[in-house]
């Protein structure tokens, strides 16, 4: 991949423009990328890809044939906004930058799970810059972000979050049991620490991971998910926090400010540079 990413053109600007079918408001997307040929093609992993995003010169997304174009340049916008929230072509912090670049911070889109093309992909990747994947139904640029519309911003999020954060800053984002600050803050919002799902949901607890495929450190980046985007405001609805209240009890920001104070300190601490304000899926510096 270095080989290739050392070739590749800066951004380019691209300007979208596309109507709702579902609504008679003009909704206009601008997004300052060009949509490239993939250029890992000959890579047994990365063969199934047709097209890609270089986004600030860290963050890969590729995507297979079939994905529209809408929906590539909105999970690349959504990086980009997360990655550089003042919107001024550069990533705010640049030792995020580097470790994302260092780890090769990657997200594949496909059409369906269990597609020949995420088959290939984790039968011939050897890196560890995949932290989480997209499939075609989980995007919705209209609605950015929005709960069980968009999972954008919360896939984009875990790579930033788990090739990023938790490289450059340890001490806080560290994800093994007693580790960092966000562990310590995850064992009191889980009501103790659980390597595995406790099998009641414990009445002190406001946070109740319950995959059962979702080990520790899984269950730590979700946290830390779920915090960064109560703080934007994201799930701050009646709709949403009745949706999420199996999982996640603190749907605003002041709710998690008064209840969990450990990691708002942590998230609004401006050493760690984390994102909070919400994508709106244009990027246009």
């Amino acid at each position: 991949m270095r080989n290739a990413l050392s070739k590749m053109p800066r951004s380019i600007l691209v300007l979208m423009t596309w109507f709702s079918s579902q609504s008679a408001t003009f909704a206009q997307q601008s997004i300052c990328f060009t949509i490239q040929e993939n250029p890992f093609s000959d890579e047994a992993a990365f063969s199934g890809f047709s097209n890609y995003v270089h986004v600030l010169g860290c963050f890969h997304v590729v995507a297979e044939a079939g994905i529209s174009d809408a929906k590539l340049l909105h999970v690349a916008a959504v990086a980009a906004e997360l990655l550089d929230q003042n919107e001024d072509g550069r990533v705010d912090d640049p030792m995020l930058q580097q470790a994302l670049e260092e780890g090769q911070a990657l997200m594949p889109i496909f059409n369906f799970e269990g597609c020949k093309t995420e088959e290939a992909l984790f039968d011939a990747y050897e890196g560890e810059g995949i932290s989480a994947v997209l499939y075609e139904d989980e995007i919705d640029p209209q609605r950015p972000g929005h709960w069980g519309s968009d999972a954008t911003v919360e896939e984009v999020l875990h790579t930033i979050n788990h090739v990023g954060h938790v490289a450059v800053y340890p001490e806080a984002f560290s994800l093994g049991p007693n580790s960092s600050l966000l562990t310590v803050a995850m064992d009191v919002a889980r009501g103790g620490q659980f390597m595995s799902i406790p099998e009641e949901q414990l009445e002190d607890a406001w946070y109740h991971y319950d995959d059962e495929t979702c080990d520790y450190e899984c269950m730590a980046i979700e946290y830390l998910y779920w915090a960064i985007v109560t703080m934007m405001g994201i799930l701050n609805d009646s709709s949403t926090a009745r949706g999420i209240a199996h999982e996640w009890e603190l749907y605003s920001p002041e709710l998690l400010e008064s209840k969990d104070a450990r990691v708002h300190a942590l998230i609004t601490d401006a050493a760690y540079g984390i994102p909070l304000l919400a994508p709106d899926g244009n990027y246009c510096p």
